[in-house]
C-alpha cells in the first residue's frame, strides 16, 4: 500500500502514482483519525507533518518515507533511522521557482513597484524621482546548493555582485566570493539584498538576530526562503521598524500557518507570502518525475535519489 497525506494533490496526480506503482493508493489527511489499514503501509508520501513515534508504531510495513520538499525537521529522524526505514526528500525541482521569487522581489524594490501603485491609486503621474537598477547592486546567498546556485546565475544576468555562504567557503559557479562563519559578518555588511537558504539545525537557528541586523546596511533587505527559525522575528520588525534595514520578504515562518494576530502581518515594508516561493503550478510535476525515478529503484533495491541522512538531519 501507499499512503498519501497531501490531500489537496489533484487527482491526475493520484492517478500517475496509481499507474507509477500498481499497488493499492489511498490519500488521507488525518492520520491520526484514518481509517486505512496503517499496518500495511509500505510507502508513505507526505509534506513531513504529523508523523510522530506512536504513528510509526502503527505502521510496521512501512519501508520509506518520500517528503515532498527538502526540509524533514518535522520528522522524528532518530525513529525512522532506529526502525531502518528510508527516508528520501526533493531536490532540483525549487531553483527555478524559488530564484525567481528572489529575482522579482529584488526587481519590485528596486523599480520601486509599490511606488507606481500607490500613485495609480491615486491618479498622479509622477516622475520626479528616478527609479534605482539591480545592476551593481550585491546580494548575498546564504547556502550554496543547488537552490542558491540558480538564485545566483539569475543575480549575475542582472550584473549583481553575488556572495556565497557555505560551509566550506568553497568557490561555486556564479558565485564572486564565498566565505564561511568566520567571515559571515564581513558579508553581511555588503549586501544589499540578503537570500537565506540555509536548512534549520542547532547552529543555524537565530542565524539571523538583533546582532547580525544591526550590522547590514541601513537600506539593506532580507529574503528568507529557507526556514522560519534562521531569523529572530521579533528583532526583525524591531530592525525594520527603527529603521535599521529596510525591509524583509518572508516566505517562511516560526509558527505556519502565520496566526492572524502576528505582528509581522501589520509591518511596513515586510512582505508576506505562504510559503509559496518553490511551489508553482509545475510542483507536483516535478514532484512524482522523482517518485517515478526512485521507485523504480526502490523495487530494485537499488540506492534511492536524494535520500536523507536522519543522523544529519539532511
Amino acid at each position: 500500500m501507499i499512503l498519501i497525506t497531501i490531500d489537496e494533490m489533484p487527482g491526475d496526480h493520484i492517478d500517475r502514482i496509481k499507474q507509477i506503482s500498481q499497488m493499492a493508493v489511498y490519500v488521507e489527511g488525518d492520520l491520526e483519525a484514518s481509517s486505512v489499514p496503517l499496518e500495511k503501509v509500505e510507502i508513505l508520501i507526505t509534506y513531513g507533518g504529523g508523523i510522530n513515534i506512536d504513528l510509526l508504531d502503527r505502521m510496521p510495513a512501512l519501508k520509506w518515507i518520500q517528503v515532498f520538499q527538502t526540509g524533514v525537521e518535522h520528522i522524528p529522524l532518530e525513529e525512522v533511522h532506529k526502525r531502518g526505514i528510508t527516508l528520501t526528500n526533493v531536490k532540483g525541482i525549487y531553483g527555478t521557482p524559488m530564484s525567481e521569487y528572489v529575482m522579482s522581489f529584488v526587481l519590485y524594490i528596486t523599480r520601486q513597484i509599490p511606488r507606481f501603485v500607490r500613485n495609480q491609486k491615486l491618479h498622479k503621474y509622477d516622475r520626479k524621482e528616478l527609479v534605482g537598477e539591480a545592476k551593481g547592486k550585491t546580494i548575498g546567498i546564504f547556502g550554496t546548493g543547488m537552490i542558491g546556485q540558480e538564485v545566483a546565475k539569475k543575480a549575475k544576468a542582472f550584473d549583481m555582485t553575488v556572495l556565497g555562504f557555505n560551509t566550506s567557503g568553497r568557490s561555486v559557479p556564479y558565485f564572486d566570493k564565498t566565505y564561511t562563519w568566520d567571515g559571515k559578518n564581513e558579508m553581511l555588511r555588503q549586501c544589499d539584498f540578503i537570500v537565506l537558504l540555509l536548512p534549520e539545525t542547532a547552529a543555524t537557528r537565530g542565524f539571523i538576530g538583533r546582532d547580525e541586523l544591526k550590522l547590514m546596511k541601513e537600506d539593506a533587505y532580507v529574503i528568507n526562503i529557507g526556514r522560519g527559525p534562521l531569523i529572530n522575528e521579533c528583532a526583525l520588525i524591531e530592525s525594520v521598524e527603527k529603521g535599521e534595514i529596510q525591509g524583509a520578504a518572508l516566505d517562511v515562518f516560526d509558527q505556519e500557518p502565520l496566526p492572524e494576530d502576528s505582528p509581522l502581518w501589520d509591518v511596513e515594508n515586510i512582505i508576506i507570502t505562504p510559503h509559496l516561493s518553490g511551489k508553482t503550478v509545475r510542483f507536483f510535476e516535478r514532484c512524482l518525475d522523482i517518485f517515478d525515478e526512485n521507485y523504480q529503484a526502490y523495487c530494485d533495491k537499488e540506492e534511492l535519489a536524494f535520500a536523507v541522512d536522519t543522523q544529519r538531519g539532511y
